[in-house]
């Protein structure tokens, strides 16, 4: 039985990293990414899953460029791709930088996909595949953060 509270509180963390970085108020890009891949991480300190503490970001940003996809665009989960990347504890670009998550814009699930299976080509093929045996509404993005955390009113104690 997995703790899903532990993925709240981290989300809650993921929430306040991005208000932090959007404002401008000292949060780097690289730093949300670090910060946000290792919320995604600690999860597993407790029995719980790593989307749940991404909740607010993971359908709506690109884990790899770090911007907000407009809604109806693709996101692809980096792990629905073929067996050669199921390594979960490896969220690294082709630049071997962090993830924030292994959701991906099409251009940058390319790429990254590209250089892990060594062929320009392999990332188009592999987002032909995932759309073949998939459900292609869970890689549509909101356009939006998520308005809950994990389903659950957000508190702010603010």
């Amino acid at each position: 039985m997995a703790c899903h509270d532990v993925g709240r509180a981290l989300n809650n963390v993921v929430w306040e990293i991005m208000r932090l970085y959007d404002s401008g108020e000292g949060v780097s890009k690289e730093a949300a990414k670090k910060l946000i891949n290792r919320c995604a991480l600690s999860v597993y300190w407790c029995d719980g899953y790593e989307y749940e503490a991404t909740d607010y970001i993971r359908r709506c940003v690109c884990g790899r460029c770090f911007k907000l996809i407009p809604k109806g665009e693709k996101l692809f989960y980096f792990f629905d791709s073929s067996d050669v990347l199921v390594q979960k504890y490896n969220r690294k670009d082709e630049k071997g930088e962090c993830l924030a998550t292994p959701n991906l814009c099409e251009e940058c699930f390319e790429k990254v996909v590209n250089h892990y299976l060594n062929d320009e080509k392999s990332g188009k093929i592999e987002i032909q595949k995932i759309m073949n045996k998939v459900d292609t509404e869970r890689y549509t993005s909101t356009g939006q953060y998520s308005d809950t955390n994990n389903g659950l009113r957000w508190v702010d104690y603010n």
